[in-house]
This record gives structure tokens, C-alpha cells and sequence, in this order.
């Protein structure tokens, strides 16, 4: 019979930068749990990080108005 381990495996998963509303964030966060749930994962935690800001180009933010 063969040798067996005992083995626990850690991952660690990230998006790109993404340009969401606050519940869109939520909404992504919960998702992602049920997901990872869904494959006998133990889910310990699911946050966001906030990314730096960054600025429209100015035709993309004229557009927008």
C-alpha cells in the first residue's frame, strides 16, 4: 500500500484592479465565497483591497459627464 500524507493546501487568489461600486464589491466578494464553498473549500476570509486611484483621461471623463 502506498505512502499517504497528511496536506493542507493554502491559496492565495487576486484580481486585476477592478472599477466597482461599493455593493458590486460586496456582491463580487460573496460570489467568490459561494464559489469556493461550493468546492468543499474552507473559505477563512474573502476582502477587498482598495487599489490607488486613478484618473480618467480627460476626453473618457467629458464623455461621462
Amino acid at each position: 500500500m502506498g505512502e499517504f500524507k497528511r496536506i493542507k493546501i493554502q491559496a492565495t487568489v487576486e484580481t486585476e484592479g477592478l472599477l466597482l461600486s461599493e455593493s458590486a464589491v460586496a456582491a463580487a466578494c460573496a460570489t467568490l465565497q459561494e464559489r469556493l464553498s461550493g468546492l468543499d473549500l474552507l473559505v477563512l476570509s474573502v476582502e477587498a483591497k482598495e487599489e490607488p486611484a486613478v484618473e480618467f483621461p480627460e476626453a473618457l471623463a467629458q464623455e461621462l459627464d
